[in-house]
């Protein structure tokens, strides 16, 4: 299956964190390969209580280096509208990113679960309409007004 988008990652995600709309305090992380084809989804915590940094290495560990690229974390709970970018788990997130960098992944979504709503702190819609440096994920039904995608991205 082809990730082509932010909130398929979220509507993985919701199976794990808000199944049957009961919003359980789980981290997880999706794994997606070099072809932005899902390769695997692991909860990290069952009590994730609001930080990210006490689960670096536990998220960083989780990542198969044989099959996974891109990457994106969810968690139950959702970070203030504003200001958001003052929001701790939103700084950790950014460092989350830096590390993973470091080590060969890409996070590419951050996604906070509350009940039947989420916030994101990356794309939500087709990837194809960022420019995230991405493959092309699907060059025969292109999203965007970018048009069709090009080699490195669209």
């Amino acid at each position: 299956m082809i990730i082509q988008a932010g909130f398929d990652l979220q509507i993985l995600a919701r199976l794990l964190i808000a199944p049957e709309g009961n919003v359980l305090p789980k981290l997880v992380v999706i794994e997606l390969d070099a072809n932005m084809q899902f390769a695997d989804i692991q909860v990290v915590s069952h009590q994730f209580g609001g930080r990210l940094e006490p689960h670096f290495d536990s998220i960083l560990r989780q990542l198969n280096t044989d099959r996974t690229r891109y990457f994106a974390i969810a968690h139950a709970g959702a970070w203030p509208e504003c200001p958001a970018f003052d929001a701790p788990i939103l700084e950790e997130a950014e460092a989350l990113r830096t590390l993973a960098i470091q080590r060969g992944f890409l996070m590419i979504g951050h996604f906070g679960l509350d009940g039947a709503e989420y916030m994101s702190n990356g794309p939500h819609y087709y990837f194809d309409r960022y420019h995230l440096g991405l493959p092309c994920t699907m060059s025969h039904w292109v999203h965007s007004k970018h048009g069709s995608c090009s080699p490195g991205g669209p």
